[in-house]
């Protein structure tokens, strides 16, 4: 309710794309590997424990749409600054 009344709190990656984010920082986390080592272990893990898995693709096929230079901010904000993609 309380973040309706702050302003810009919609408009932040991380609250735009929750699934995606909450994957993301525990896959770039270097102190979470009880999801597997693999993107593919991780993704097998989200699905046996019932995590939101069609969210997040949901949210991957909207975040692909946007440009390249706006991705790379995208993600970044994300992955809470772990994703720095060489220039």
């Amino acid at each position: 309710m309380f973040s309706r009344l702050i302003r810009g709190w919609g408009d932040k990656p991380e609250k735009q794309y929750p699934a995606l984010t909450g994957m993301l920082r525990v896959f770039l986390s270097c102190h979470h590997d009880d999801f597997g080592s693999t993107l593919e272990e991780m993704l097998q893990s989200y699905i046996d424990h019932d995590m939101p898995v069609i969210e997040a693709r949901n949210e991957i096929n909207i975040l692909l749409q946007n440009e390249d230079d706006d991705l790379n901010v995208i993600m970044s904000a994300i992955a809470d600054e772990e994703f720095r993609p060489a220039p």
